[in-house]
């Protein structure tokens, strides 16, 4: 069964891409013309009862659910990882290897020669995806190399080795989503693996939330987002503390470790759009060999 969350994810993106910003005239964020294609009418249903529980009486739901509890989170963190793959791409070739990497539409998007890109999720999510693609494969063929692998069992060097990554060519390392679903040491057996197969000058770039006071008084924004993956049935894990993944990121490997705060996160992103701001408590790391 695809993921709930990863539906929600593209409906986020379709929906900012084709109906935001467009009074103000200001530049995005983040576009993907291509979310809109994984986003049904059966999914936009389902973000619509969620939408109704949460926001009762409200006039537009579904705007509130994926301005206060998706958009923060994913807009920031795709635009994030693909400015540092345009970025390593200008001086030669990189692979761009996106593990859970759910309904991302980069592969369609990508108009560089210089990047390969591996995608590697559950069957299922492959299954679904593929599937929705197969229209504009017509259209555009992507440089993709889609990798199934259930990451409780598979070994991820193994599988990116039948799939024809090369250890030897830079790349980019995206875990976007995940680290909400994962306890840290067990986080950290995946990005130490990275580490052994990743190539001088190869980068990780993934995002987590802070981990909660269990004593606070009051219902957080980030208790809610808990509850909203609950009822898709995907159950999120403690978070993380920040020191500690800048500690396992050079235990892993990793020289530099880049962390940015929500603060940072509003500075680099949000300071010029409307009515949008950093998630509380969510991080993005971007580390490099």
């Amino acid at each position: 069964m695809i993921s709930q969350t990863a539906l929600l994810c593209a409906l986020a993106r379709a929906a900012y891409t084709h109906g935001y910003n467009k009074k103000n005239n200001r530049e995005k964020i983040f576009e993907d013309e291509f979310a809109l294609d994984f986003v049904s009418l059966k999914e936009y249903r389902h973000a619509y009862k969620f939408a109704k529980e949460l926001f009762p009486g409200t006039r537009f739901p579904t705007k509130n659910l994926l301005d206060e509890y998706f958009l923060p989170i994913v807009l920031p963190r795709n635009r994030f990882a693909e400015d540092i793959v345009e970025e390593k791409q200008s001086t030669g070739d990189v692979q761009y290897i996106l593990l859970g990497a759910g309904l991302d539409s980069f592969a369609l998007r990508n108009k560089s020669k210089n990047v390969d890109v591996f995608e590697l999720d559950l069957y299922e999510t492959q299954v679904f995806k593929i599937e929705r693609m197969r229209k504009l494969f017509e259209k555009k063929r992507p440089k993709v190399h889609f990798v199934e692998i259930d990451f409780n069992k598979d070994s991820i060097i193994d599988r990116l080795a039948s799939a024809g990554f090369n250890p030897k060519i830079r790349s980019i390392f995206s875990i976007l989503g995940v680290s909400y679903y994962i306890p840290i040491e067990i986080f950290f057996k995946t990005v130490s693996q990275i580490s052994k197969i990743a190539a001088p000058r190869s980068g990780l770039v993934f995002d987590y939330y802070e981990k909660e006071d269990p004593f606070a008084p009051t219902l957080t924004k980030l208790a809610r987002l808990k509850q909203i993956a609950a009822d898709c049935g995907e159950i999120m894990a403690d978070g993380y503390v920040p020191g500690e993944v800048a500690e396992l990121m050079k235990k892993s490997g990793f020289k530099s470790c880049q962390d940015l705060s929500p603060q940072d996160i509003d500075n680099a992103f949000f300071k010029d759009s409307t009515g949008l701001s950093a998630f509380e408590g969510v991080h993005l790391v971007y580390g490099q060999k």
